[in-house]
Order: C-alpha cells, then structure tokens, then sequence
C-alpha cells in the first residue's frame, strides 16, 4: 500500500511539473522558483519513500551506514539536476531581478 503512495505522489509531482512548464509564461519568477522548488521536494519525498519501502532492512550494523549515506549521494544528485538544469528551464536568468 506504501509503494502505492508514493507512486501517486510521484505522478502528481510530474503532472504538477509539466503543467507548470506549460503555464510558465503566465506567472512571475518568484511564483515559479518558489512552485517548482515545492514539486521538486514533492517529488524527492515520492522517490526516497519509494526507494526506501522497496530495500530490504540491513543484516548488520556495517550496513546501517550505507542506506543514508546512498539516499544523501541520490538526493544530492537530483538536487543538482534540478538546480542547474530544471530551473533554468522554468525561469531563465533566475537569478537576475528576483
């Protein structure tokens, strides 16, 4: 039923995403900054709880680490992703006149 969930709130942060793009013209740079930094963290949750219900629990404490450790390294990688290439995307020169 979880991986379920977080399916749904991973579809609802593309759909938001992809309306968004479409409607982009329409709203000002801080709308959009502040809209899709939401829809990311949307989506972020969506993919972490589904990562995280789908691995199986550690056998020691040697693996206790690594769980955080590769959730810290995916987020990291989605957070550049969606920074220097998501935004620019949304508002080009986002960081000019906000």
């Amino acid at each position: 039923m979880s991986r379920k969930i977080f399916r749904i709130v991973i579809v609802i942060a593309i759909v938001l995403g992809i309306i968004l793009f479409f409607t982009k013209e329409s709203f000002s740079k801080s709308f959009l900054l502040i809209f899709s930094s939401l829809t990311f963290l949307i989506l972020s949750f969506g993919i972490h709880g589904l990562i995280a219900h789908s691995l199986r629990p550690p056998n020691n404490k040697g693996e206790l680490i690594t769980f955080p450790l590769l959730m810290w390294v995916l987020w990291a990688i989605m957070f550049l992703l969606f920074v220097f290439l998501i935004i620019p995307i949304y508002c080009p020169d986002f960081l000019l006149n906000i």
